[in-house]
């Protein structure tokens, strides 16, 4: 059911654009559709619209669209109620899913395509730093589901456990960068520079995308489990 709307901390997004004037200014908004399962075609309807026909909470949905849209975006969770806790850890289980189905093993099919014009050594040498590289983000993802799965139950009791989401994922954009760094200075000069630029695309897109789901967690569940708790 949508809720009202607090207008002043959505702007420059606002509940009354129209769903291809919202992509058309901010693109990197698409895959919040592709994690939700929002149906296509759009037609000529609001956002509020839309949000009332999928049934989300028009409020966290621009929330999610400005952290996408500017990575120092801040969203005002006093604005935001806590009864969309399970909005929001049903979004962010969507986007373990994104990633672990969708982004991770598509920046892995163009690395293959690089190291099919690499020596043994270098071939074996990022292959295996890839592969560590999604088995350390998938394993990051399972201890947070282990949580999120549990947040609402347990703080009910007070016994929430919600430090995962207060550590730093420095690590994650450290190793993105090592990636990129490996591509950039260490493989032959064989490996075809279009093949590069594009797995660079992807991984820097990974990593970008990465920062955002930080800030959701950051910004917005933490946020409101906080105020959950204090009115218990």
């Amino acid at each position: 059911m949508n809720k009202s709307i607090n207008r002043a901390y959505l702007a420059p997004l606002s509940p009354q654009m129209k769903i291809f004037e919202l992509v058309e200014r901010a693109p990197s908004v698409l895959s919040i559709f592709s994690r939700l399962d929002i149906r296509l075609p759009f037609g000529d309807i609001s956002v509020a619209e839309m949000c009332e026909r999928e049934g989300y909470t028009t409020e966290l949905f621009l929330a999610l669209c400005s952290i996408h849209a500017s990575e120092g975006f801040r969203p005002d969770t006093e604005a935001l109620s806590e009864d969309i806790l399970p909005e929001v850890i049903s979004y962010l289980r969507a986007s373990h899913r994104y990633y672990a189905e969708k982004m991770l093993p598509h920046t892995s099919e163009h690395l293959q395509e690089i190291l099919e014009h690499c020596d043994a050594l270098s071939r074996s040498m990022l292959r295996r730093f890839y592969d560590d590289y999604m088995e350390y983000i998938v394993n990051h993802f399972l201890e947070e589901e282990e949580h999120l799965f549990s947040i609402i139950d347990s703080a009910s009791t007070g016994k929430a456990d919600l430090s995962i989401l207060d550590v730093p994922h420095a690590d994650i954009d450290d190793r993105s960068n090592d990636i990129a760094s490996l591509i950039f200075k260490s493989l032959p000069e064989d490996a075809p520079t279009k093949l590069r630029i594009v797995t660079l695309e992807h991984i820097y897109a990974l990593r970008d995308d990465l920062r955002r789901h930080n800030s959701v967690e950051r910004y917005i569940l933490k946020p409101l489990v906080d105020k959950y708790l204090q009115k218990k």
